[in-house]
């Protein structure tokens, strides 16, 4: 399996034909390439998470995952789902990962990111955990943790016209812009039930607690945007209010919000060129936390009289 990112020849290995339908999935929006590879990436699947190294890790985060550093080798080890060994200097990733990676949802696209994102910081290219999304040309990042409204306000936007730049990751460039990360589009049936063009997607015995992963383009034709600059950074966050409101962020407050869903801690080599890029973003575009109410199809109005008038 071979793709272009951003100028990169990607390659992607693996010994399951389970893991390529997945992978190739989640990548559909990327060109294919036939050049050499840049990076490499092998995902291969077994019955058993290999043990950790034995030594204290270096860099620990919960009991979800843990770092374990030696020069530009680097071992990314989760106890419930396999581990990865980067090697930063070839720019490859050898992983092992076990069925349940596959079906606890998220996991395996979270596997991808952080199986690449090392390997595109060395190149100028930034991953973040957020939603992106561009109007008239010009893009927004959507930033916040898990149930904080990414989605759904994301999901408002695309149905409203935007283009799609990235569901979950998409890529800071040096230049201030966003970059397209490909996946799949994944809510809740009660986010999906919220627009025409989606309601009929949840099936009449939906599971409340089981998302919808379908690709954007089945939704809406062409709807990917490879690149952006970014317009404004928001921070949702549902409250019980009428309706929706923007309030503005001074620059340090969103760089500080911001941090956390950016800067992996333990790749100390990176993060003086990781914060400048950060620095510089939130410098350019204004910050905002977006205040939400119930009602999702008043926000595209709100963001592109706010924002693009």
């Amino acid at each position: 399996m071979f793709w272009k990112m951003h100028g990169l020849h990607l390659q992607g290995m693996a010994n399951d034909t389970t893991v390529e339908a997945r992978w190739s999935e989640a990548f559909a929006p990327l060109a294919a390439s036939s050049g050499s590879p840049d990076l490499t990436i092998r995902l291969d699947l077994t019955n058993h998470v290999p043990p950790a190294p034995n030594r204290k890790a270096d860099f620990t985060q919960g009991d979800l995952l843990r770092y374990y550093l030696d020069a530009h080798r680097v071992t990314a080890h989760f106890p419930k789902y396999g581990h990865l060994i980067f090697d930063l200097e070839a720019g490859t990733t050898d992983g092992t990962i076990v069925q349940a990676a596959l079906d606890q949802y998220g996991v395996f696209e979270d596997l991808l990111a952080i199986s690449l994102s090392p390997h595109l910081r060395r190149r100028g290219l930034f991953l973040v955990h957020a939603f992106a999304a561009a109007y008239e040309g010009q893009g927004i990042l959507l930033v916040g943790g898990i149930g904080a409204g990414k989605t759904t306000t994301g999901m408002s936007l695309l149905n409203a016209g935007w283009q799609l730049l990235s569901n979950d990751s998409p890529i800071l460039n040096e230049s201030g812009e966003v970059l397209q990360y490909p996946g799949v589009l994944a809510g809740y049936p009660a986010t999906f039930l919220r627009f025409e063009t989606t309601r009929g997607l949840v099936s009449p015995d939906w599971d409340r607690a089981q998302k919808i992963c379908i690709s954007a383009t089945d939704i809406w034709p062409g709807v990917w945007q490879e690149s952006a600059p970014v317009k404004a950074i928001l921070f949702p966050h549902i409250e019980r209010r009428k309706g929706h409101a923007l309030e503005k962020l001074t620059t340090p407050d969103a760089l500080r919000r911001l941090l956390p869903h950016a800067v992996e801690q333990w790749d100390r080599a990176m993060i003086p060129q990781h914060l400048l890029v950060l620095r510089k973003l939130v410098e350019r575009a204004p910050a905002y936390i977006l205040h939400l109410g119930p009602e999702v199809l008043e926000i595209p109005p709100l963001l592109e009289k706010e924002l693009f008038s």
